[in-house]
């Protein structure tokens, strides 16, 4: 049987360079969203799509676990209004907030809960997936308004800028919502090595 070593980052040469850029050795994160839409005490609608991680999450993620920055305590969900697909180049402080890109529901839309976005409550990491599958974050519609997409940000106050936005996806449906109907937002990230 063949001794296995741990080698040092020094020690690779070109072609270990190469398999790693093909794809060998790779750490992949997948982030799903998941929509669900109540009205009347039933659920009419469910949707579920990949998201994406922008740069500014994915350098985030990376400084945590492998740099010096601290972890944040809380994340947040938030969803948004405008027609507008997220890209890997956004920020919270382009994205975010009423006159952000993503257009953000403020407390005219929505009135539970009021004045922060709804925390972000996973349960602890099982087989590579994180979710927060057992307490959903839900939103009490106020007005008829179109949801477009939701966002996982490290601000609380629904007007915030600020922060880390960490992941965020344009629904594959948006859905249009009147007063009282609640949206559930699930959001799962599976961590796949490679």
């Amino acid at each position: 049987m063949e001794e296995k070593r741990i080698i040092t980052l020094d020690e690779l040469d070109a072609r270990d360079i190469r398999r790693l850029r093909q794809g060998e050795g790779r750490l992949s994160l997948a982030g799903i969203w998941t929509l669900e839409h109540e009205r009347d005490g039933r659920i009419i609608h469910t949707q579920s799509g990949k998201n994406i991680i922008p740069t500014a999450g994915l350098n985030h993620i990376l400084d945590v676990v492998l740099g010096a920055t601290a972890k944040n305590a809380n994340w947040y969900v938030g969803i948004f209004k405008n027609n507008y697909t997220p890209i890997a180049g956004n920020t919270a402080a382009d994205s975010l907030g009423a006159a952000g890109l993503y257009g953000e529901c403020q407390d005219a839309d929505y009135d539970s809960p009021a004045t922060n976005r709804p925390a972000f409550t996973p349960a602890g990491a099982a087989a590579g997936v994180i979710t927060n599958s057992a307490s959903k974050a839900s939103f009490t519609i106020a007005a008829s308004i179109t949801v477009y997409g939701a966002f996982l940000a490290s601000s609380q106050a629904k007007t915030a800028t600020t922060g880390t936005l960490i992941a965020a996806k344009k629904f594959d449906t948006s859905r249009a919502v009147v007063d009282n109907d609640i949206l559930y937002v699930q959001y799962e990230i599976t961590a796949i090595s490679s």
